[in-house]
């Protein structure tokens, strides 16, 4: 059994964000083999306690320690949760560390070289290249967030990723050792996320939305910038030319805050709902209308567990086109054609079985299984 000391720049309780939810994962697979001490700069704490138990009961094996944020900042440098993580090493002396995003590999870095522990940088994605996509600060601040990101990179014993892109970008990009990084993909917990129509009717009723009426599903953190994005393209192009062919549509934005400036008799918002899952059951399609962002979209695998076709950009589905997902998902990048395939689909269903491959390379035990044979060969 190793012993995993896990760095989160902010709390991932509850885990609702692509980002959360991820950790949250990593966090309760790795806890069923291994000693996990998850440490959290307590940044954008959104929950309850009660809330926070609830998912908490699901960790085995695992510690939990916040330490007071100091805003945004706080999360590339905190000495408290610096002191806090020495203390931790000090009485537990973990194997690894584990630094979540590149805005952990400061702490990582100071903490690997105060006490010899290697750190392992998890890169969700590509972050100064997600900087660059979604316009976020100027040309300095992206070129010294990318010198951040590459020495964060070289000083990491290793680097996970989150598909075979990601991979070719940190190579080409920050001339990262191909050797160094491992392939960790977002995954879905096979057990709780899958094909399940039993509160369909409830939902419909609370919604007000008839039985002739078809659901057109968007979700998300609606505060993030390509979220908010994509939910502007739904109300400008998407909407009126479904609506136009099929009047009997209504499109579900389901996620916190959401934009009400877009409101429209076919769009509902519903704020953050206790179960997502059944929200994409009660779909009859999912859309992902993305044109920034990085990573890999775990709304298109948790959709596609729900034996959901997605309908996505080309970037929205970044490191999913290939053969697991082909038969769920559907690629356009002119939103005609995107429509198009949208009306196509919500008119003659797309009927199948969950492959077998996707089930194999996305479910959470098996990703981590395969990750703990990649973590024995390093050591």
């Amino acid at each position: 059994m190793k012993k995993i000391l896990i760095i989160s720049p902010f709390n991932i309780f509850p885990p609702y964000s692509g980002a959360a939810n991820r950790i949250y994962n990593l966090v309760k697979y790795l806890s069923r083999k291994n000693r996990v001490f998850l440490l959290c700069n307590n940044y954008k704490r959104i929950c309850s306690d009660k809330n926070k138990s609830e998912y908490v009961s699901n960790l085995s094996n695992t510690v939990l320690y916040f330490v007071r944020s100091f805003k945004k900042l706080s999360q590339i440098i905190n000495p408290l949760l610096l002191l806090e993580g020495l203390k931790i090493i000090k009485v537990n002396r973990p194997d690894y560390i584990i630094a979540e995003f590149t805005w952990s590999g400061l702490h990582a870095i100071l903490l690997h070289f105060l006490t010899g522990v290697p750190y392992i940088l998890d890169e969700h994605n590509v972050e100064f290249l997600r900087f660059d996509r979604i316009k976020r600060g100027n040309k300095l601040l992206i070129f010294l967030l990318k010198q951040y990101e590459n020495l964060s990179c070289i000083f990491a014993h290793k680097i996970f990723c989150v598909s075979e892109v990601d991979r070719n970008l940190l190579i080409q990009n920050l001339n990262i050792d191909k050797n160094k990084i491992i392939i960790v993909p977002n995954g879905i917990d096979i057990d709780k996320i899958y094909r399940n129509e039993g509160k369909k009717e409830t939902i419909r009723n609370e919604l007000n939305i008839k039985e002739n009426e078809k659901i057109i599903l968007f979700y998300g953190t609606l505060d993030y910038k390509p979220n908010l994005e994509a939910v502007e393209i739904i109300h400008k192009e998407i909407l009126p030319r479904i609506i136009n062919k099929m009047p009997n549509t209504k499109f579900l934005v389901v996620g916190n805050n959401p934009p009400l400036k877009y409101k429209h008799n076919s769009i509902i918002f519903t704020g953050l709902v206790d179960n997502l899952i059944d929200y994409i059951n009660v779909s009859d399609l999912v859309i992902c209308p993305l044109t920034s962002g990085g990573g890999t979209r775990i709304k298109i695998l948790e959709s596609i567990a729900c034996g959901k076709t997605v309908v996505s950009t080309s970037m929205g589905a970044e490191g999913l086109i290939e053969e697991e997902s082909k038969d769920f998902l559907k690629i356009a990048d002119d939103w005609d054609k995107f429509s198009e395939e949208i009306i196509k689909l919500i008119k003659s269903p797309k009927k199948g079985k969950l492959p077998k491959k996707f089930i194999e390379k996305y479910d959470w035990k098996n990703i981590i299984n395969k990750l703990n044979l990649n973590m024995n060969k390093s050591d």
